[in-house]
């Protein structure tokens, strides 16, 4: 039988610890607080005497023990914190949630997939070897997930020089105005790895943002992409279009640890558009 993912989403605040930002070898520390939204997804089988995978209360209260009563209003790192003295990075917060939950659930679901939000603009993801995403796109088994969002606004014409007038006007509609139209897009980039035992990051938010704006913001933003920018010289600049382009342009610049693993591109709040590599 087919298996199912079922995600639950909870709430939770806290505060961390965190190195000086300009010497993260220094002995002073500041503190970092986040309103966080964490989901947690677990896979099973359809019970077909209930025709649920597992009872969502179960699951409620087995997070709501394991990790909400432990980490929710408190200080979480540090000597007496209930993480350890770990560095105060979201990546090593989402770990030791992994940790808290792996031999807590029933034994009719497995852990496959956790998501810790800390703001609007930073996003960790776990995901399992056996996870729904995780068997459609280029990540590996156990390794976290960083997000970071970015905002442009640019404008573009469609219209292909394969069809008429008419037929670009057929297709396109108000899309295909001569003068172009514009968006203010929304950009999703998503980097996987493994956390660096030093920095306690799996990629720094410095590097991916110095690489994502030289790359795209920079050159994209208030910009006609038809007429300003030059790999949409020969090419009808589609959002699915440019969505391939901005991964092909981050894509090489990523070393070490950090690999691409998705980038999505919001057009409006009704179409985006995801990509995943050639993979």
């Amino acid at each position: 039988m087919t298996q199912i993912q079922m995600t639950r989403r909870v709430v939770f605040s806290a505060a961390l610890i965190v190195p000086h930002e300009t010497n993260p070898d220094s002995a002073r520390f500041g503190y970092s607080g986040h309103n966080y939204t964490l989901d947690v997804g677990v896979m099973g089988k359809v019970d077909p005497r209930t025709g649920i995978v597992v009872n969502i209360k179960e699951i409620d209260q087995i997070v709501r023990r394991a990790v909400l009563e432990k980490l929710d209003g408190k200080l979480i790192n540090g000597e007496t914190g209930p993480i350890g003295r770990c560095r105060g990075t979201s990546e090593l917060v989402l770990e030791k949630i992994h940790e808290m939950l792996e031999d807590q659930l029933p034994d009719s679901v497995s852990l496959t997939a956790l998501r810790l939000e800390s703001t609007q603009l930073d996003v960790n993801e776990w995901l399992s070897e056996t996870g729904a995403v995780a068997s459609r796109a280029n990540s590996r088994s156990g390794e976290t997930l960083v997000t970071r969002v970015y905002e442009f606004a640019a404008s573009h014409r469609l219209n292909s020089p394969h069809l008429s007038d008419h037929e670009n006007v057929e297709l396109f509609g108000k899309c295909n105005h001569c003068n172009g139209h514009g968006h203010n897009y929304v950009l999703e980039v998503t980097v996987s790895g493994k956390i660096d035992e030093n920095t306690g990051v799996v990629i720094s938010i410095e590097q991916l943002d110095a690489i994502v704006n030289a790359e795209i913001i920079d050159r994209y933003d208030h910009r006609h992409l038809n007429m300003d920018i030059p790999e949409f010289f020969d090419v009808i600049p589609s959002s699915e279009i440019v969505t391939r382009t901005i991964w092909d342009r981050i894509e090489p610049q990523l070393r070490q640890n950090a690999r691409l693993y998705r980038v999505i591109l919001r057009e409006t709040a009704r179409n985006f558009f995801e990509y995943y590599g050639k993979d």
